[in-house]
């Protein structure tokens, strides 16, 4: 048997995923979107930070396990928003979110978009 749109009822919790980490600034892009290479808009913008905090529990009490690993955040502002930032080092939190999926073929990416990222103050 080989059931369909299992992932439909899959729930990933942001809040859990997201709450004991912090990211490292690394790159920003245009965000854009549309039907067809011809068709594209900026919506966004694309930040990407590393993991450089993880301070997560995981399964069997795995602590730490993806420090180093990179997440892209669409933010719905334009790279003018981020002017201050500045790359390996600008921290920052994800707080809110607006939809974030598991994808990939080992079901191992994430695809996040946020109304808006927290630089962290030190």
């Amino acid at each position: 048997m080989s059931l369909k749109g299992l992932s439909g009822f899959q729930k990933f919790d942001s809040e859990k995923f997201f709450k004991d980490k912090e990211f490292l600034f690394t790159k920003i892009e245009e965000w854009q979107e549309g039907e067809d290479a011809d068709h594209m808009h900026v919506v966004g913008s694309k930040i990407t930070g590393g993991i450089y905090q993880d301070s997560t529990t995981y399964p069997h009490d795995q602590k730490g396990i993806n420090q180093g690993e990179s997440i892209t955040f669409k933010v719905r502002k334009p790279i003018s928003a981020f002017n201050g930032w500045k790359v390996f080092q600008t921290a920052f939190v994800a707080n809110e979110f607006e939809k974030v999926s598991i994808w990939g073929d080992f079901r191992n990416q994430l695809s996040v978009k946020v109304p808006s990222l927290q630089p962290v103050q030190n």
